[in-house]
C-alpha cells in the first residue's frame, strides 16, 4: 500500500512511515529454476490473448516485458521498478564497449545497475506500447531522456503493483507454478531471488553483487551462502577442473593424466585437484597402466602420499 502510494506521489519518501517490525525473522523468498523461467516467459507471449478484458490486455502486454526486466538487472519489484522513467536509463561507454546502465532510486540509496545485454530488446518492445512516445528508436528514446515511465501500457497509464501482481498470479496458477519444490510461495519479487542465484552461480562475490542489487553484503551472505553448495556443484564435483584439464591436454598433445601429474609436480594442482582431473571416484574411472606408473613415481618422489596413492590406484 505505501508502495503504491509513494508511486503515485501521495506521499513522499521522507514522509513515509517506518512500520516496525516484530514479526518472524526474514527468510530468503521463493525463487524459478531456469526451466520455470523458460515457462514462465514463453507462457507470457501469449498470455494477454487469453483475456477478453481491454485493461487486462494491456496489464499482460506490460508483464511480459516486465518480469524479464525484473530476472535480468535484479531491480526490485514495486516503487523501484514502476518509479522508473526513460530519462534513468542510458548507455556507459567502456573500452570501446557499451552497457545499458539503470539509474535506480533503491530502498536505501541510489544506484547504477548494469543490465545484461538482452534487456535491450525488452526496453524496445516496452517503448512501443506507450503511445505518448514517438521516438523513432531505442537509442532515440534514450537520447532524448524522456520523463514518461517505462512501464506505461498501450492505454497511457502506468501499470501499477496491483494489477501486475494479480496478472503473475493468475499465469503462475495456470501454469502450476505458485509454490516451488521447497514449498515457498512465489511472486513477483522472487525475480529478485532468481537474479541473485544466476549471478552467485557465475562466480559474481557477493562483494560486487551487492552493489547491483542494493543490498549488504551481509544479507546476501544470510540468505544466499547456504545455497553455496548447490550454486557452484560444478566446481564441487570436480567436473570443472577435469574439463578445463582435457581441454589443455589437447592443447598441448598430452594426454589428461600426464597433463595432471605434471601440473602436480610444477605446483599447479593438489592432490585433490589430481583425483579430480584423473576422475578418481567417478562412475567408469579405471587405473590404467599410464595412471599406475605416473602415480607410483609421484609417490616415490614424493608428491604424493600413500593414501592418494591407494585411492587412485583402487579407484
Amino acid at each position: 500500500m505505501l508502495d503504491e502510494a509513494e508511486l503515485h506521489g501521495w506521499i513522499t519518501k521522507s514522509l513515509r512511515p517506518t512500520l516496525l517490525n516484530k514479526g518472524l525473522k526474514s527468510e530468503s523468498r521463493g525463487s524459478f529454476t531456469n526451466a520455470e523461467y523458460t515457462k514462465i516467459y514463453t507462457a507470457l507471449r501469449t498470455w494477454h490473448e487469453k483475456t477478453s478484458s481491454t485493461k487486462a490486455q494491456a496489464t499482460r502486454e506490460v508483464l511480459r516485458n516486465y518480469v524479464l526486466f525484473l530476472a535480468n538487472t535484479g531491480v526490485r519489484h514495486g516503487t523501484e521498478a514502476l518509479g522508473l522513467r526513460w530519462k534513468n536509463i542510458e548507455w556507459h561507454e567502456q573500452d570501446a564497449n557499451r552497457y545499458l546502465v539503470i539509474n535506480v532510486d533503491g530502498k536505501t540509496r541510489k544506484r547504477a545497475a548494469v543490465a545484461r545485454d538482452r534487456v535491450e530488446s525488452y526496453l524496445d518492445r516496452q517503448r512501443k506500447l506507450n503511445p505518448a512516445i514517438r521516438s523513432e528508436s531505442f537509442d532515440a528514446l534514450l537520447a532524448a531522456r524522456s520523463d514518461e515511465h517505462v512501464f506505461t501500457t498501450r492505454l497511457g497509464k502506468v501499470a501499477t503493483i496491483f494489477n501486475l501482481n494479480r496478472s503473475f498470479n493468475a499465469l503462475l496458477d495456470e501454469l502450476g507454478l505458485k509454490v516451488g519444490a521447497d514449498g515457498k510461495t512465489r511472486t513477483l519479487y522472487s525475480w529478485r531471488h532468481y537474479y541473485a542465484t544466476q549471478d552467485l552461480k557465475r562466480g559474481i562475490s557477493t562483494h560486487a553483487l551487492s552493489k547491483q542489487m542494493g543490498n549488504s553484503t551481509a544479507m546476501l551472505d544470510k540468505h544466499y551462502s547456504k545455497y553455496s553448495p548447490l550454486l557452484n556443484a560444478e566446481l564441487h564435483s570436480g567436473r570443472q577442473v577435469r574439463r578445463n584439464a582435457k581441454q589443455a591436454a589437447q592443447d598441448q598433445g598430452q594426454s589428461v593424466a600426464e597433463l595432471a601429474f605434471n601440473m602436480l609436480r610444477g605446483g599447479s594442482l593438489d592432490e585433490a585437484a589430481l583425483m579430480a582431473a584423473i576422475g578418481v571416484g567417478r562412475d567408469g574411472y579405471v587405473v590404467t597402466e599410464e595412471i599406475a606408473m605416473l602415480a607410483l613415481a609421484a609417490k616415490r618422489d614424493e608428491f604424493i602420499g600413500g593414501e592418494t596413492l591407494l585411492r587412485i590406484l583402487n579407484g
